[in-house]
């Protein structure tokens, strides 16, 4: 597995960091930030730093030129983070997890055992989208419970018809997640 992906995966550990009384959110936005100035410093470095190692995080179309994928997934995390000041943090702490746990497996799981690609993108598999499911599924439920099982359904599905994942994801699953919260206390 490219250490790209262990990043991508390990976001899980933001919200939970976010939870905690000893870190909290403010801090945790503040490490976030710190990544974020990592990774521009990364950017401008890059044509000095070798081929090899930046392989490790970039995949070959990225190693030239500006990597927009790692700033869309630092801006969502962010965004969501923030978010959890003002609307339930359960649900944006749950779609912080269907992005790191959902995405980053369907991506690894697709991009091995993939065989059964969807008509509309051939670059995403039934294979991938379901363990996405799954994994997200699980991670969110340990923020939000069972409207988890929502919010993953609607975040794979954005990473089966969008390229920009990053931001399709989490947000599909905030929003699905969100509607269902709204109208279950609005009938309730």
């Amino acid at each position: 597995m490219q250490f790209r992906k262990v990043i991508h995966i390990s976001g899980i550990l933001i919200p939970i960091l976010a939870k905690t009384d000893i870190i909290g959110k403010n801090l945790t936005i503040a490490l976030i930030l710190f990544g974020l100035v990592v990774y521009l410093i990364i950017e401008v470095l890059k044509p000095k730093i070798s081929v090899d190692i930046l392989s490790l995080v970039y995949r070959e179309n990225e190693l030239k030129g500006f990597s927009t994928e790692p700033l869309s997934y630092i801006f969502s995390v962010l965004s969501l983070l923030s978010l959890s000041f003002f609307i339930d943090e359960k649900i944006c702490f749950a779609a912080i997890a269907v992005l790191a746990a959902g995405d980053g497996f369907a991506g690894v799981v697709g991009r091995r055992y993939g065989k059964h690609k969807f008509s509309f993108n051939r670059n995403k598999s039934w294979e991938g989208s379901v363990s996405g499911f799954i994994a997200a599924s699980i991670a969110g439920f340990y923020f939000a419970g069972a409207i988890a099982l929502i919010g993953s359904f609607f975040g794979m599905l954005a990473g089966a018809v969008n390229r920009q994942d990053n931001i399709a994801v989490p947000y599909a699953a905030l929003v699905a997640m969100g509607l269902v919260s709204y109208l279950f206390f609005a009938v309730s």
